[in-house]
């Protein structure tokens, strides 16, 4: 829900240009390395160079390329001409951003794990990845295959949090500029462990997992606390977990702030039925009145 919103931030943390990639997204400190040299690197041609004039112009109107059919195509362009370019793991950041505005899970999933393959630390791949694997669209398998990916999910969310508080800070920003960018990553990665639990807790056939209920409820809680503007989705799921957890509510006032937070949107129409269902059940579970 709200994927614009997290997509949106995708292009902040590459926000930058060149000057990012040859920095280290989110390498820890003293291993900004150039690509050919960091673990799962490109080997060879003119991995880890300075770019042209000509590759960095096309890596910033990559950049600044608003419509993602556009850009999908301008990658293409890109990876073709510039195979061994020191910056191809975040042209990929940017191509699973675009699938992600476009809906298509199976090629947002494609493009962030081949730009983990070139750069096990960026950032923006591991955000993309774990908040993409636990979505309903992506567990299309059995079990044993979900929960692969339910596993890969909590690896990269986790490991994006421990990158996070590394994120360099960026030409002209100021200190709680930066803390802001930084606290909206640690959101994203809060908000994707929720998620893994969310899914892992429908998993029981003896009904709702009330442990991984409960795990989903901190880490929602988390991602809303952690920034001044909360995706309104974050308290959509965790009206969910509430109201599976028959804290109904609490789910209620999740609900609410969720329609609040997405005044017109798709969320609170979602939202404002949800609040139905839950009153419509409190008014039925009421002892009848003595007369």
């Amino acid at each position: 829900m709200k994927k614009a919103l997290k997509t949106a931030l995708v292009l902040g943390l590459l926000a930058g240009g060149w000057t990012v990639v040859h920095a280290g997204l989110a390498a820890p400190q003293g291993q900004n390395k150039p690509l050919s040299q960091q673990k799962g690197g490109q080997q060879g041609g003119q991995a880890g160079s300075q770019p042209t004039p000509e590759e960095q112009q096309a890596f910033t109107a990559i950049q600044n390329e608003l419509d993602p059919d556009r850009k999908v195509q301008m990658i293409a362009d890109f990876e073709k001409k510039y195979p061994n370019s020191s910056g191809l793991a975040y042209v990929y950041v940017m191509a699973a951003g675009s699938y992600q505005q476009k809906g298509d899970v199976p090629k947002v999933l494609e493009y962030g794990e081949k730009s983990l393959k070139l750069n096990g630390d960026n950032l923006g791949a591991l955000l993309l990845m774990s908040s993409t694997l636990p979505e309903p669209q992506a567990l299309q398998g059995n079990d044993l295959d979900n929960e692969k990916k339910l596993t890969e999910a909590e690896d990269y969310a986790n490991r994006a949090i421990k990158l996070v508080e590394q994120l360099p800070k960026q030409p002209n920003e100021t200190d709680e500029q930066l803390q802001k960018r930084r606290a909206g990553a640690s959101s994203w990665a809060h908000s994707s462990l929720g998620m893994v639990h969310l899914q892992r807790s429908t998993t029981g056939l003896a009904g709702p997992d009330t442990d991984e209920l409960a795990k989903a409820q901190k880490e929602y809680q988390a991602a809303i606390s952690m920034t001044d503007s909360p995706n309104p989705g974050d308290y959509f799921r965790l009206g969910e977990a509430l109201q599976s957890s028959g804290k109904l509510d609490e789910a209620i006032d999740a609900f609410t702030k969720a329609g609040e937070a997405d005044p017109s949107g798709m969320i609170k129409a979602s939202a404002d039925k949800q609040i139905e269902v839950l009153k419509s059940k409190k008014a039925g579970a009421k002892p009848p009145e003595k007369h």
